[in-house]
């Protein structure tokens, strides 16, 4: 769990997933803070929030494939009920920075990152893409066009 120090907001959870991308293949651990968010009152039982909109500073470590450790932070933004076919829905947006010791990611200390996804509050689930700013990838390893 990363720990709530200089953290917004209230742990919602903490978890596991996959990191699966041209440059970075592995393991993800998380925790997720959120502050003002209509999960917080879902979750208390309140069916209707008054405010749909939710700050969030979730962080965590990925562990990728060929042993090293990358630990991100992120801060953004999650909007409920955004397809009103699906009010549980959330739409999810943040920018992420990366901090490794690791050598063959050491270029990741520099990278900006932003991750969109989508959060269902019903089953607990979300899933998110990532994309690092191209001009960040060293040229050696970005993808031959």
């Amino acid at each position: 769990m990363v720990p709530p120090d200089g953290r917004d907001g209230q742990l919602i959870g903490t978890g596991t997933g996959d990191v699966r991308g041209e440059l970075l293949h592995g393991k993800l651990r998380w925790s997720f803070y959120a502050a003002d968010c209509a999960y917080l009152a879902v979750r208390a039982g309140f069916s209707q929030p008054v405010d749909e909109l939710c700050r969030t500073h979730p962080g965590g470590e990925i562990h990728t494939d060929d042993g090293a450790v990358i630990r991100w932070d992120a801060t953004g933004f999650g909007l409920r009920g955004t397809d009103r076919s699906q009010p549980h829905g959330w739409r999810m947006a943040s920018a992420l920075v990366f901090d490794t010791d690791d050598t063959r990611y050491a270029w990741l200390n520099r990278a900006m990152a932003v991750w969109l996804g989508e959060f269902d509050e019903r089953i607990g689930v979300a899933r998110y893409t990532a994309w690092v700013a191209a001009g960040d990838v060293p040229a050696a390893l970005r993808p031959a066009a």
